[in-house]
């Protein structure tokens, strides 16, 4: 029960963390922070964690910001998916080749957004996309000890 608990708060501190607002000018500096909460939840606890989870956290985030419904719920699902694929040779990796992989899964991310906001005439073509990509991939050590620690605090399985 408090397993479960902490669990469902860290994924809605990530959603907090989302929803912060940013000064027009580090818009494009802004790191996924619910994403990188799911990418952790799934390494950490594949077989708990999956496609499901990210589906539903995406469709808030769609809501916490006011897009497309649907927008960052397909792209969590591909995410998380291919984090799960990939989950036990990415617990083998240092936590910076993790960061690298956290990276490339973060700008596919940013990618498909910026496709479906190109299609639907909400975006203008720029590399800065792909700068929360390399932030998130910056964070994701730091991340990955501070949720370690909590999973092991609290023994969540």
């Amino acid at each position: 029960m408090k397993s479960s608990f902490v669990f469902i708060l860290t994924l809605i501190v990530g959603l907090m963390l989302e929803a912060l607002t940013f000064p027009e000018t580090l818009l494009w500096y802004r790191p996924e922070w619910a994403l990188l909460v799911i990418l952790y939840w799934v390494i950490a606890l594949p077989f708990r964690v999956g496609v499901g989870v990210a589906w539903v956290l995406g469709l808030m985030v769609d809501l916490l910001q006011g897009g497309i419904i649907g927008q960052h719920s397909l792209t969590y699902v591909i995410i998380a998916y291919s984090c799960a694929v990939f989950y036990k040779r990415l617990r083998m990796y240092h936590r910076w080749q993790q960061g690298i992989f956290v990276a490339l899964l973060i700008s596919l991310n940013q990618l498909i957004d910026f496709w479906i906001d190109f299609y639907a005439g909400n975006a203008e073509p720029t590399l800065m996309i792909f700068m929360p990509a390399l932030i998130t991939g910056l964070l994701w050590p730091w991340s990955f000890i501070v949720l370690r620690s909590v999973r092991r605090m609290y023994s969540i399985r």
